[in-house]
């Protein structure tokens, strides 16, 4: 006859921990895995068909041109000093037209508000004051009915741009068009309307 198997105390302790959470009557409700959402694409927006130097945009009642660009290797300030641009750049400048068709006031949009796209980078304005130019940033803040204004604005670009290779873009409610580009598929701020002038003819 053989004897009967010794079972080991640490396997009673847990059978009787399983027997009491058994006879506790809760039910255990089995925990199921979530699946998380695959990231949605964002759509490329492409920008505008670009207008070219001269022609005239309409935002709300607010007609905007550029219609001139400069290439400069120096310029003198209202001060009557010579300013030369880092090493490897040069200045360009754009000169913008302003007028207001509408029936009411309306405010002078902000310099922030232009940009220059060259290849995969969008270059912002830069301070400068060149002597005996209208800096766009000394214009006021607001035009009435039926006035214009017009300033130039500096803008810091490669010594190896070319015109022919650049855009100039106007955001009226935005001062950045976007944190990647994908020439020629720039994508630009969600819902925002966006002006493009070609920088050369």
């Amino acid at each position: 006859m053989k004897k009967p198997r010794n079972i080991p105390v640490s396997n009673l302790i847990c059978l009787l921990i399983l027997a009491a959470c058994s006879s506790t009557g809760e039910s255990v409700t089995p925990v199921t895995p979530t699946m998380t959402s695959q990231p949605t694409a964002t759509a490329v927006r492409i920008l505008p068909t670009p207008a070219s130097p001269g022609d005239s945009i309409l935002w709300r009642d607010l007609q905007v041109s550029m219609d001139q660009i400069e290439i400069t290797e120096d310029f003198i300030t209202d001060f009557g000093s010579t300013r030369r641009p880092p090493p490897g750049m040069k200045f360009m400048w754009a000169h913008i037209q302003l007028r207001n068709v509408g029936r009411i006031e309306i405010e002078i949009p902000q310099i922030e508000h232009f940009s220059v796209l060259y290849a995969a980078t969008e270059l912002k304005p830069t301070y400068g004051h060149r002597q005996e130019y209208t800096d766009y940033s000394t214009l006021g803040p607001i035009l009435f009915p039926d006035q214009e204004a017009n300033g130039w604005i500096r803008f810091d670009i490669p010594a190896t741009a070319e015109l022919k290779n650049m855009l100039c873009v106007f955001l009226p409610e935005s001062a950045q068009i976007g944190t990647t580009f994908s020439s020629p598929n720039y994508p630009y701020s969600e819902d925002k309307p966006t002006y493009v002038w070609k920088c050369a003819l």
